[in-house]
């Protein structure tokens, strides 16, 4: 035997054995410094060898599992309780001595945080960012960005890695999400993971299942268009869109220094191709939800609508839709709180008007008003402060119970004395208050229909609404603009959510009336 055969003996097999390991693996959703969700069934997959036998170890607990004819196994934890303990969860082949594992595992409440480039927007934009950063040391408080994937058909894994908050890693974090997570951390005191999959400019059509979109008969030219498209076209579309991508998130950003630096014209900005397959019905929905359906969470976090923004109707019927398909999978009472869209010169307020009906209408959810953070010339608000503060407020009185005022004002109903139009509210907390001299904001029509501004006073519980022009009132109106200047707040500092009276028409379409 040649003396050379033992020796690449010696080197050949550790390499074939870390081929072999390479097949034992966690899903994306598992890595280092992961949270689990309390008091849950939790459940934990990956994949090795068709038909090999794994076991799972966290805290007192090891699982067995066999992989699949396609070497996928999943496991199911018994409940754990909260625990800011970092353990390793270990998961070891049965019959190869091999392993995969990751540590610092904290047990808290996981929230899923999804939507569009609002929720996208990261600390290192918002107000006073460098302060807000430096003072984001929480360690029991992570979060992992799903990175962006696109597909026609659902997904397998995602990618992304959990990251404790610190100085070091805040700034790419989602704001809302951000604020949303620190309150709860400070309130509720156990560890919190922000689960983030968000991609900007992008309808809701995207984030739904199929099946579910079909089904609300809405969107069909968008579902015809992109059921023509074959997955070779989707493919070739997608590559197209990631180097735009990395042109104007890396090539042009360091073009631009350069030619500052050298006193040269700016380099004109990279042009977005005329489709993005995150445009696609279902696109995300396949590549950032449906790998992470096995993850328990304790509820969502929404905040999309700019891109269907022109189209309330068909938003009230989606946007529920939506919810109760996630609601199939995490659960039938599965907190689901949302922002409602900001002032914006080009939001009409029978959007807003939608997403206020779906909170009214569907139960276990929540909603965010933002009035008063919003910029008439800048669809993306760096005041996110308040909107994580006024979702973890929604979040400690739906999921976890508290009794605490959690909205500003709504209206309940309006009665008319005379020529007086008196408008009671819900949530009134402890008492009505104007943020100014005088309410704002308010309008008054009467039998003609027609809208006049209108003086508001606050009387107790209630707001009274009167206009010299209008002897006999019939209707009111509140924040009812694309930018309104309105400033009704309970004293709990929460702003009361625009309204009209005459509601019994369904949302009128931007352009046919304001």
């Amino acid at each position: 035997m040649s003396p050379l055969l033992p020796r690449l003996t010696a080197i050949l097999l550790p390499l074939l054995d870390m081929v072999q390991a390479a097949d034992l693996c966690i899903a994306g959703a598992f890595t280092d410094h992961a949270v689990l969700q309390r008091d849950q069934p939790a459940q934990i997959w990956g994949w090795a060898d068709p038909n090999e036998r794994v076991t799972v170890t966290f805290a007192t607990q090891t699982k067995p599992a066999t992989a699949d004819a396609n070497g996928k196994w999943i496991v199911k934890l018994d409940p754990i309780p909260a625990s800011a303990e970092g353990r390793e969860l270990v998961v070891q082949s049965a019959n190869k001595d091999r392993q995969s594992k990751i540590s610092d595992v904290l047990v808290g409440d996981v929230w899923l945080c999804s939507g569009q480039s609002n929720m996208h927007f990261r600390m290192k934009t918002v107000e006073n960012a460098e302060k807000g950063i430096a003072a984001a040391d929480h360690p029991n408080l992570r979060f992992l960005t799903v990175e962006h994937q696109f597909d026609q058909k659902p997904c397998e894994d995602i990618k992304g890695t959990w990251k404790p908050v610190s100085p070091g890693t805040a700034a790419d974090c989602s704001a809302v999400a951000y604020y949303f997570g620190r309150d709860l951390l400070q309130q509720k005191g156990v560890p919190i993971g922000l689960l983030i999959s968000s991609v900007g400019g992008t309808r809701i059509e995207s984030w739904m299942r199929a099946e579910t979109l079909t089904a609300t008969g809405e969107s069909r030219s968008l579902i015809e268009k992109w059921a023509k498209v074959s997955p070779g076209e989707f493919q070739s579309i997608a590559t197209v869109y990631r180097e735009f991508q990395r042109q104007r998130d890396e090539v042009h950003p360091l073009a631009v220094k350069e030619a500052k630096a050298k006193g040269q014209p700016l380099p004109p900005e990279p042009k977005m191709p005329g489709k993005r397959c995150h445009d696609c019905p279902s696109a995300l929905h396949n590549g950032m939800i449906a790998p992470i359906e096995a993850f328990a969470i304790r509820g969502v976090v929404w905040y999309q609508g700019e891109s269907n923004s022109s189209q309330p109707a068909s938003y009230e019927k989606l946007l529920p839709a939506m919810i109760a398909d996630w609601r199939r999978v995490w659960g039938p009472e599965l907190p689901f709180l949302f922002v409602q869209l900001a002032p914006y010169r080009d939001t009409h307020p029978a959007f807003r008007e939608a997403q206020h009906r779906i909170w009214q209408k569907t139960p276990h959810t929540a909603m965010a008003v933002t009035t008063d953070v919003g910029d008439g010339g800048n669809i993306h608000p760096i005041r996110k402060q308040p909107v994580g503060e006024r979702l973890a407020l929604a979040a400690r009185a739906l999921s976890y119970g508290e009794k605490l005022e959690y909205s500003g004002p709504v209206f309940e109903k309006l009665k008319v004395d005379g020529s007086r139009a008196i408008v009671s509210f819900t949530h009134v907390g402890q008492g009505l208050m104007a943020r100014g001299d005088s309410l704002e904001g308010f309008t008054l029509a009467g039998t003609d229909g027609k809208f006049l501004p209108a003086q508001a006073v606050i009387e107790g519980a209630t707001v009274v609404v009167t206009s010299e022009e209008v002897s006999k009132p019939v209707a009111v109106r509140y924040g009812w603009a694309k930018m309104p200047d309105v400033n009704l707040f309970n004293r709990e500092g929460l702003p009361a959510a625009p309204f009209r009276t005459d509601t019994s028409t369904p949302p009128v379409q931007p352009g046919k009336s304001e």
